[in-house]
């Protein structure tokens, strides 16, 4: 099999990486704050979910946009049950916290420009307050 076919791989992850992941991608988006009231569990599932399948998502080959198109597509496909907010922003914010927490080494994989970005994002995550 080539990339971009077969089972996807997701990242192991301890349960302090996951709730990491849960805190981090709730204080880079505010807007999913209500989401998570709401949906409780679910939404907590849903968020991590989304998070790994991505980090599965971008070693298939095509880059970051593939990814974010795969997931989106996905994400689209069940959203009558999960109500995960579709909007770009939130699958920005859910996938580059996803490549803090969930999959940093699959970084690698992203533009120079992108990786900048994101380190800023986690330097602005750690920060009190």
């Amino acid at each position: 099999m080539g990339k971009g076919s077969g089972a996807l791989a997701v990242p192991r992850t301890s349960p302090a990486e996951d709730n990491l992941y849960l805190a981090d991608v709730t204080k880079a988006d505010e807007a999913l704050i209500p989401y998570v009231q709401k949906r409780g569990n679910v939404a907590l599932r849903v968020l991590l979910t989304d998070g790994a399948a991505f980090c599965a998502f971008l070693p298939r080959g095509g880059g970051i946009d593939n990814a974010l198109t795969s997931l989106a597509v996905a994400a689209r496909s069940v959203e009558s049950q999960t109500h995960l907010p579709l909007k770009v922003a939130t699958f920005n914010t859910m996938e580059a916290v996803a490549l803090l927490t969930l999959c940093p080494s699959e970084q690698k994989l992203l533009p120079a420009a992108d990786r900048s970005r994101i380190r800023t994002l986690g330097q602005e995550l750690t920060k009190p307050g």
